[in-house]
């Protein structure tokens, strides 16, 4: 596969394998998020509200781009898995992945609200920084720091800007409605909400999940590429299907501008003359 030795292609199934494995926690991890208000309310039984929403996050990973997948990808340099063998790319691969699952399960496991995204962003940080830590490293070149200032920031502010949102529409809400009891109180036990209040949750439901794919699903898309990256940098950062002749202008060109862009030398002998017509 790839052109890889039988064990480092058991090397790269595995971490394939695993990085499955946290895209699989990631879901069950984060779909409670989406589907909490219809279940709670009646509007859609369990199993319809987590198939529903597993539908349109796909639909949001396929139509989402690859922007948070690069925004992952980039925050470690590429040029530490050129310079370090395939074993130790493994190695860091492998490490974010394993602390991330392990975060999340562990968080699962005792009903603690937390983000993956910064559960993996923070491993990928913590790999680089370690890895910057070896010998013939320097400290912090592990990092794209640039990359992880964008994301750090959009991490602080987008909680504080859906905060701030969610308050300013519960107040239009109450201001607009006049039977608040139907949306701002408790659902009483197997009863369901009026009709046009199930369609408003069902929608949300659906955005959510739906952003939340385009979003958060490019995660595991960002870790696959890093996998590939880390473990058979030849084949997916060199384009092998290059066709030479396709150079075959740009370097003509390149010939017939080059006397007339570089200073001619003025050969004093034969030796001279020789090398500069060659």
């Amino acid at each position: 596969m790839f052109g890889l030795d039988p064990t480092l292609t058991i090397l790269l199934v595995l971490c394939l394998f695993v990085a499955f494995g946290f895209e699989f926690v990631n879901g069950f991890h984060d779909t409670a998020n989406a589907v909490a208000t219809v279940i709670y309310t009646h509007s859609l039984k369990p199993q319809q509200a987590v198939v529903l929403s597993g539908i349109t996050n796909a639909i949001g990973v396929l139509l989402g781009g690859i922007g948070v997948a690069m925004g992952i990808v980039n925050l470690l340099p590429i040029d530490i898995f050129l310079s370090a063998n395939v074993y130790d790319n493994a190695a860091v691969v492998l490490a974010i992945l394993l602390t991330a699952i392990s975060w999340n399960l562990f968080t699962w496991y005792l009903g603690i609200p937390c983000s993956s995204s910064h559960t993996l962003i923070g491993a990928i940080l913590g790999v680089g920084l370690a890895y910057s830590m070896l010998p013939g490293q320097t400290f912090g070149n592990g990092v794209n720091w640039k990359k992880a200032e964008e994301i750090g920031l959009s991490l602080l502010i987008s909680p504080m800007v859906g905060f701030l949102i969610t308050i300013l529409l519960m107040f239009v809400l109450k201001q607009i409605f006049k039977k608040k009891h139907e949306i701002f109180q408790e659902p009483k036990k197997d009863k369901k909400p009026p009709f046009w209040v199930r369609l408003l949750l069902i929608f949300t439901c659906t955005a959510v999940s739906f952003a939340h794919g385009k979003n958060d699903g490019q995660k595991g898309v960002g870790l696959i590429m890093l996998i590939l990256i880390a473990i058979a940098p030849t084949y997916f950062i060199l384009n092998n299907e290059t066709d030479l002749k396709d150079f075959k202008y740009n370097l003509s060109t390149i010939q017939q501008k080059l006397p007339t862009t570089v200073a001619q030398p003025n050969p004093t002998n034969l030796q001279d003359t020789l090398l500069f017509d060659g």
